[in-house]
């Protein structure tokens, strides 16, 4: 029989969970399994492994309390980080023709800029991590962070600026190159800096907000750069015996954007929202005392326990779904211009009103994210935003019985892709820096954003590819599209549980575990009959047959 846990006021799961021990067939009970990164439901009511309900009061007065002066001077590095990305496409082309090097050097231009933004949101992200949890003095770690990736961003945009000087028409091919390189690295490693920050210093309910906010200066940048192209466009002069025009002004406003953005960092960012890798006075006090060895022993058991309980299903599902929507957004983003061009014998100005007219509604939905969090949940979003998806590629597909694509389902279909891509892109986000916890993020990010520069590396070599195959139609690239969509979403249905914040996680870990221990309990402990008694029954059964 059981022990009477009720009675001598002994909690009856702690109470199963020791006679378990006692048969060999479990663990130690869960409250001393922590160590080992097991969680009790008490432990996480305590602790940070608490769920979002209980943690809302906490969480609004601490995010009163924390200070958001590190908002401005994001807000102006992404705006003019976006700004000098889309500056340089409409001029990019005759850039390239005005040095010497052919035209079919480009797409090696185009794809070294998001190489460079592989490598660069990785290992300056990891770099983060590291210097934020080795740096003794608190916002350091970030605050070095931006600033190489900032000054990376000086270094490039000089590069770009000179290939127009150089008189060697090679090595001003190679100059180019280099330049978008260094430039890629500088915004990979910009973007996960900023969201790793954005995690560790907003709380969870309101980090999608928070990214959709300054996702709103992206798009921002995004539809103010041509604007600005525009203008240093009409520029012909000669500065310091170098020659400014058309196509290298662009090098010059990058330089000048990115000068700015070093100074203002250096002066406005501390960097001390961040504290997922500073030791506390007491962890210090005990570094001293003990010569380093007892902290030691405990970030090694911080780790294991990280690696326990992490929710990989959750953070593979993120990374899936972020590459989806960053695909089918490098595909729209290639082929379109051609597209139109070819199918509906549009110019150059229905073109650019085209990809106005979806800057600005891709601005609306950035806008809207932020309010649309308040009342709708972030994975409701985030499903809407892969059948906005699926449906736009599904609208773009020219029919077997269509000759070609009619101009409403194109337009149509051109908007919802529009629309999905900061809608999915945001909650992603949000949702990522929740299933993390509250651990340093760096690393992830860096990793979540290399994955979106993937699909802009290919992108210029085969979404063309796949539309000149078929003699320009659309039906095999947006199938393409179409069918990841769809898979996406029916693992995203499927695995709809998993992406919770890193608490709720743990919870249903633990009651998972719980009940399990409770089930083997019961299996162990369950009165059996008697041998004799089935052996009698048996044989009892036996001769009725007979």
């Amino acid at each position: 029989m059981l022990p009477q846990a009720k009675k001598s006021g002994v909690d009856p799961d702690e109470t199963s969970q020791l006679l378990l021990h006692q048969n060999g067939i479990m663990n130690p009970p869960l409250d001393d399994n922590i160590e080992h990164g097991y969680a009790t439901s008490e432990t996480c009511s305590s602790s940070n492994l608490t769920s979002n309900d209980d943690n809302d009061e906490d969480g609004e007065d601490d995010s009163e309390n924390r200070s958001e002066s590190w908002m401005i001077p994001f807000f102006v590095n992404i705006f003019l980080a976006c700004a000098s990305f889309s500056i340089v496409m409409p001029s990019l082309a005759p850039y390239i023709l005005d040095i010497g090097a052919p035209l079919v050097f480009l797409p090696w231009v185009v794809s070294s800029y998001s190489i460079g933004e592989m490598f660069g949101s990785v290992a300056i992200g990891y770099m983060y991590e590291v210097l934020t949890k080795t740096c003794k003095t608190a916002g350091r770690g970030p605050r070095w962070s931006m600033m190489l990736c900032i000054f990376l961003g000086v270094v490039g945009s000089a590069m770009y600026a000179m290939a127009g000087w150089v008189t060697d028409e090679e090595a001003a091919k190679y100059c180019l190159l280099i330049a978008r390189l260094i430039q890629g690295v500088w915004t990979g490693g910009q973007q996960a800096v900023e969201q790793a920050y954005l995690s560790a210093a907003v709380h969870p309910s309101k980090r999608t907000e928070y990214t959709a906010t300054l996702s709103t200066c992206a798009v921002l940048g995004f539809v103010l750069g041509p604007t600005i192209g525009a203008l240093l466009s009409q520029i012909n002069t000669t500065i310091f015996g170098l020659p400014v025009n058309a196509n290298n002004a662009a090098g010059i406003f990058m330089l000048l954007a990115t000068a700015f953005m070093l100074f203002q960092t250096a002066w406005f960012f501390d960097g001390k929202d961040d504290s997922t890798g500073n030791p506390t006075e007491a962890e210090n006090d005990n570094e001293k005392e003990n010569g380093g060895e007892g902290n030691t022993a405990e970030s090694t058991q911080k780790s294991e326990k990280d690696d326990t309980l992490f929710n990989h299903m959750g953070v593979t599902m993120c990374m899936v779904i972020f590459y989806v929507h960053y695909y089918s957004f490098a595909v729209q983003e290639t082929i379109t211009t051609p597209l139109v061009m070819m199918i509906y014998r549009w110019g150059p100005l229905q073109v650019n009103l085209l990809f106005t007219a979806a800057g600005v509604l891709s601005l609306i939905t950035a806008f809207s994210v932020r309010y649309l969090t308040r009342y709708v949940e972030d994975r409701t979003i985030l499903v809407s935003s892969i059948c906005l998806g699926f449906l736009g590629s599904l609208l773009l597909l020219d029919l077997p019985f269509s000759q070609t694509l009619p101009l409403w389902r194109f337009l149509l279909g051109f908007s919802l892709i529009t629309v999905a891509f900061p809608l999915g892109r945001n909650v992603v986000l949000g949702i990522f820096g929740n299933v993390l916890g509250d651990v340093n993020q760096g690393r992830w990010m860096g990793i979540i954003f290399a994955i979106s520069a993937f699909p802009r590396v290919i992108g210029p070599f085969i979404s063309l590819a796949l539309l000149t195959a078929i003699d320009w139609g659309t039906w095999l690239e947006f199938g393409i599209c179409t069918i990841l969509f769809g898979i996406t979403l029916l693992a995203t249905c499927r695995h709809i549980d998993e992406l919770v914040p890193y608490a709720d996680f743990a919870k249903q870990l633990n009651q998972k575990y719980a009940q399990a221990s409770r089930q083997q309990l019961v299996t162990i402990h369950s009165p059996r009959p008697s041998p004799m008694l089935v052996t009698s029954l048996a044989t009892r059964r036996q001769n009725r047959m007979e």
